[in-house]
């Protein structure tokens, strides 16, 4: 399996690096909390938009491409979670790391947002910013969501997040 520092070295060079980053960190505080394999979600987090610079025109292909470029040295349950992080690429997400990278995923989309805006991130401001999102593009809500399908509320979820974001700023 590639390693984490390979995962970085990957990545590094994109636009999406400090998303993958904030998603790699959220990853890993999932797989603790739900007694996952920690290291290979958080390389699942690095590695989820490995593609996006080279499929931004058609994100149909998002995570499919990225896929293909990682098989081989991921699990094939990494490799399909990249491909099904995306609704796009028609692939259905099936497994609690599927829906625990559409989740992390759009979280880290959201916080960003927030961070941009000069918005404080806390569990208050993070709650109303994703009923907000919901009014806007109802799909991040909807992938945030998906963390009551991994198990977990979603008060748990955004403290979790939270946790993370005042660790990387």
């Amino acid at each position: 399996m590639i390693s984490e520092d390979e995962a970085i070295q990957l990545v590094k060079n994109t636009s999406k690096y400090s998303h993958a980053l904030l998603v790699s960190a959220i990853m890993a505080e999932l797989a603790k909390q739900l007694n996952e394999d920690v290291k290979l979600w958080r390389i699942v987090g690095l590695l989820h938009d490995l593609d996006y610079d080279e499929v931004r025109e058609d994100m149909r292909k998002h995570g499919v491409v990225a896929a293909e470029k990682l098989k081989g040295r991921l699990p094939e349950e990494a490799i399909y979670a990249i491909k099904a992080h995306d609704y796009r690429t028609g692939f259905k997400p099936k497994s609690r790391l599927d829906k625990a990278l559409i989740a992390a995923d759009s979280a880290a989309v959201l916080m960003d947002k927030m961070k941009e805006s000069g918005i404080e991130l806390n569990p208050e401001t993070f709650l109303m910013e994703i009923e907000k999102a919901s009014k806007t593009t109802q799909w991040h809500k909807d992938n945030i969501m998906r963390c009551i399908e991994i198990g977990l509320s979603l008060n748990v979820f955004i403290q979790l997040c939270s946790t993370v974001m005042s660790r990387s700023t």
